[in-house]
């Protein structure tokens, strides 16, 4: 019966920790059935080898001890999330644009040059200039928000090919990321790719709250292919992708992209 108390309370402990950053840390839900299931079964062998080398009451057990172990588990399996670096495989051809990070679409929003602010889903929207702090991607865009959970690779990646025309740091603020302000006011750097064609991309890294800072690994005037990093975030944040206008868009709001893998948008043809 004891074994059985431990087994249920270790369970429920995950769960209960992974529904927590599903519903209030924006996770993905397949979470819950990956890495919340493997964090079960090895603190649950945990829990029973302690529980049968250590006399201890159950009380002290179940919770503390078992929430002890899965919280150290939790822990390291975030740190092996977040600081990974997979190898990715670049779908389509040059007219695909690739998502520049990992992490759940946010909003897709069509922006003219002189866009008056609005709000979408409680996040102001403002002109592309007060978005990306310069007039470089001043025309009629798609602006494509990208939120990164801590779960999520954080390197970025070249949207498209092309040489890397601008790169600049805005210093900010770094209030929470549910803050409507926080897409115009926190800390970013916009980072322009140009194709030999003309055709321009941006990517406008954005820190949150805890961000230790945004950083462009790549210098002006380098050329990158379509997925090639260019530099990454640490700790939470979400990056905003400006495209041309004349794409057609590949993916819905809330739906989950992955850098480099996931095409975002393809680039009509004349």
């Amino acid at each position: 019966m004891e074994h059985i108390i431990i087994v249920l309370s270790t369970v429920l402990l995950s769960t209960a920790m992974f529904i927590f950053w599903v519903t209030k840390g924006g996770f993905n839900r397949k979470f819950l059935y990956t890495d919340n299931i493997a964090l079960a079964i090895v603190s649950t062998i945990i829990n029973l080898g302690i529980f049968h080398l250590i006399e201890m009451p159950l009380w002290l057990m179940t919770p503390f001890v078992s929430g002890t172990v899965v919280l150290i588990l939790f822990i390291i399996l975030f740190f092996y999330r977040f600081f990974r670096n997979p190898v990715r495989v670049i779908p389509g051809d040059r007219n695909d644009i690739v998502s520049p990070a990992d992490g759940r679409v946010i909003y897709i929003k069509e922006l003219e040059r002189d866009q008056i602010p609005v709000t979408i889903k409680k996040k102001r929207v403002a002109s592309i200039q007060e978005i990306t702090k310069t007039d470089i991607l001043e025309q009629p865009c798609y602006l494509i928000g990208i939120a990164m959970t801590l779960f999520d690779v954080h390197y970025n990646r070249a949207p498209i090919d092309g040489k890397i025309i601008m790169v600049k740091h805005t210093s900010g603020s770094a209030i929470g990321l549910n803050n409507p302000e926080s897409t115009l006011v926190n800390e970013r750097n916009t980072t322009v790719f140009e194709r030999e064609d003309g055709v321009k991309a941006g990517v406008v890294q954005i820190a949150a709250r805890w961000v230790d800072r945004c950083i462009v690994m790549t210098d002006e005037g380098q050329t990158l292919k379509r997925g090639q990093i260019f530099g990454k975030i640490r700790w939470g944040s979400q990056a905003d992708l400006i495209i041309p206008r004349n794409c057609e868009i590949l993916v819905r709001e809330g739906e989950q992209v992955f850098a480099g893998s996931t095409i975002i948008a393809k680039i009509l043809k004349d």
